[in-house]
């Protein structure tokens, strides 16, 4: 099974926002150990807006082995690799997408009434 993991605010603390675009601050507490224990039993990408490569070297610092698409002869239409992380602006087929700034999804009726301040 793969899982997409959001990076800011989910593994980078992400405490100033966008700032300048630059990746400041240190992993939230417990994100890199979450990280690996998740690609024990799980293929594992990281999805962001940011650009792929510093958010990979970034986590290559922090000691999680990352990868970009740029690397990857073609397109990649899924994500089955165990031993590393993927990190990617696409999100791709997951069985879970762990993010700081999801709203879950049950109904419409509900959806709206999380997202608006007043669903007709």
């Amino acid at each position: 099974m793969t899982i997409a993991v959001d990076f800011d605010g989910v593994i980078h603390a992400y405490s100033k926002g966008w700032a300048d675009g630059t990746i400041y601050d240190p992993p939230i507490p417990g994100a890199i150990e979450g990280l690996q224990q998740l690609m024990v039993e799980h293929a594992v990408f990281i999805h962001t807006s940011r650009a792929a490569r510093p958010v990979a070297e970034w986590l290559a610092e922090h000691g999680i082995t990352a990868c970009v698409e740029e690397g990857i002869a073609a397109p990649l239409e899924f994500w089955n690799d165990r031993s590393q992380v993927l990190v990617t602006n696409r999100k791709l087929p997951a069985v879970a997408y762990l993010d700081d700034r999801a709203v879950r999804f049950t109904s419409w009726t509900a959806a709206l009434h999380d997202l608006l301040p007043n669903p007709a």
